[in-house]
């Protein structure tokens, strides 16, 4: 059974950014946790940079360093910003963003339909509402990839519910960072 990939990176407050990254296994236990240290930007960053800074800093110093330090390699990435769609070269895996929404289930688990560019609506619960998935690959073969994981996965978690719990851990590492 396959291993799921969760990462988030974003500013937590003003000039400082921090970043997640999670895999569990195929029933949503973790099998990996990596976080970063705080990224403070400087003011000069901030007029270097200019708008590239939090792209720059989220992407290419706290995903991509996130990702090298992984050592389990997830069979798909679910991350919940556009920023982080685009895959690194680190991820090796389909890269997609999941979004609830308020359609009748469709026929069976893993049914699909297409939803626009880049888009499919897959059923990934029994009885719940289908997910719209966002794909960061535009090849087929990883977009089927990522659907038939998903679709795996659902089986025996909810597969949208891990992040959450990574963008709660992030929150917890800022207040024990802030309290020591």
């Amino acid at each position: 059974m396959a291993n799921i990939g969760y990462l988030t990176a974003g500013e937590v407050e003003p000039s400082l950014f921090l970043g997640a990254a999670m895999t569990t296994d195929p029933f949503g236990l973790p099998v990996e946790f990596r976080y970063t240290d705080p990224v403070r930007a400087t003011p000069l960053q901030r007029i270097l940079y200019g708008n590239a800074l939090h792209r720059y800093l989220c992407r290419e110093v706290i995903a991509s360093t996130l990702l090298q330090a992984m050592e389990s390699r997830p069979d798909v990435w679910i991350v919940p910003d556009e920023l982080l769609l685009e895959p690194l070269e680190a991820m090796q895996a389909p890269v997609v963003m999941l979004f609830p929404t308020e359609m009748a289930p469709m026929s069976d688990l893993g049914a699909t339909m297409p939803a626009g560019d880049g888009e499919m609506l897959v059923q990934l619960s029994l009885a719940g509402a289908p997910l719209r998935v966002r794909f960061g690959n535009q090849e087929n073969h990883l977009q089927r990839q990522a659907v038939q994981v998903l679709t795996e996965a659902a089986r025996s978690m909810d597969v949208l519910e891990p992040l959450s719990r990574l963008q709660q851990a992030v929150r917890i590492v800022r207040e024990e960072q802030q309290a020591a």
